[in-house]
């Protein structure tokens, strides 16, 4: 099964605004996907992104 997400799907689960996805992807390096326009992010890359980089967010 793929955990794959898109951007609210990320943001409801890490309790997170879509301008603060936002800025960790582009100021911070946060990992993504790009196919075309669509963006995605594969949820075991983020958490591990988030535990290396030690940013508080709400894991649901």
């Amino acid at each position: 099964m793929s955990n794959i997400m898109n951007t609210d799907q990320i943001c409801q689960a890490f309790g997170i605004s879509k301008s603060t996805l936002n800025n960790w992807r582009k100021e911070k390096g946060l990992p993504y996907i790009k196919v075309g326009r669509t963006v995605r992010y594969d949820f075991d890359a983020v958490v591990e992104w988030l535990k290396k980089h030690e940013v508080r967010s709400k894991i649901r």
